[in-house]
């Protein structure tokens, strides 16, 4: 068995250095359709990423009534983080709030706290995180109920906003879905038609081997195994182009401090990146070249 498999990936070799430039035509072909494939996900998927992760930097700010007492606040707080949804309530004290803005006043050069004049109007409030920015609706509805929680008096989520996020990540992960999937059944055609014509330059050998005897499986498994070398290694160029162009203009967005680019979540590491090219690669390798050489088999 493993004779067998030494002499039919010999053969596969000896294949691939026979015909060098049909070989060279298929890998660079390989490399190139799977590097535009590959870029167009990864930029689909990045897009799908900073989409993704705008409703969780939102969360949920209940402020108190200045007349309830601290005692009746901290219990408020405790109830709060019991509702279904909620990872954490965080309570800020109107003294915490007011060095807060304190810190503010002297980050941009403002004077709001010395026009108070030694007063502090500003009210307790709680910090609510959320599981799931899916949860914003029920928590802060949760929140509002006067029954429920009659000492806060005002609850700021920005529903609205975080459900239109929702809804455009959704949007954005389905249609790059769809395009991703094209994109690879393009790269597929593309790659199928290269690996085609190779065999069409090559099928006067293959005739001569089935007229001397060989099997199907005798032809089919050294073209297999060329199409697997081709989809692997053009799997990792393809993967170098891509990680070196990623990089390139990563550094290059970084250079401008904006909200942009702190809010970009951080992008999957190099070993993510090759693994996904590679398995694509040997995947679309072995199919394509299995499809080809249906045709010169029958």
């Amino acid at each position: 068995m493993l004779s067998s498999l030494a002499f039919l990936i010999e053969e596969a070799g000896k294949s691939i250095r026979r015909n060098g430039l049909m070989s060279v035509t298929a890998l660079s072909t390989v490399a190139i359709s799977l590097a535009v494939f590959g870029g167009a996900s990864y930029l689909l998927y990045r897009m799908h990423q900073f989409v993704n992760a705008q409703p969780e930097r939102f969360h949920i700010t209940a402020f108190f009534r200045l007349e309830t007492p601290r005692p009746d606040v901290k219990d408020a707080c405790h109830r709060v983080a019991l509702i279904r949804g909620v990872a954490s309530a965080n309570l800020v004290t109107r003294e915490q709030a007011l060095e807060e803005m304190k810190r503010q006043d002297a980050k941009r050069g403002m004077q709001i706290v010395a026009a108070l004049g030694g007063t502090n109007p500003l009210p307790d409030r709680i910090d609510v995180r959320l599981t799931s920015a899916a949860n914003t609706r029920s928590v802060a509805a949760a929140l509002a109920d006067q029954r429920r929680f009659p000492e806060i008096e005002t609850v700021r989520s920005e529903v609205d906003m975080v459900e239109r996020l929702l809804a455009t990540s959704t949007l954005v992960r389905n249609v790059g879905g769809v395009l991703a999937f094209l994109m690879l059944l393009a790269t597929s055609m593309v790659v199928q038609n290269t690996l085609r014509l190779t065999l069409i330059a090559r099928k006067d050998a293959i005739a001569i081997m089935r007229l001397v005897g060989a099997t199907p499986a005798f032809i089919r498994l050294p073209i297999i195994l060329e199409g697997l070398f081709h989809g692997i290694v053009g799997a990792a160029i393809a993967a170098g182009i891509l990680l070196f162009a990623a990089s390139q203009s990563s550094q290059y967005v970084m250079r401008f401090q904006t909200p942009f680019t702190e809010m970009m979540p951080p992008a999957p590491g190099v070993g993510i990146v090759v693994g996904i090219m590679l398995s694509v690669g040997a995947l679309l390798g072995l199919g394509t070249s299995a499809l080809a050489i249906r045709r010169f088999l029958k």
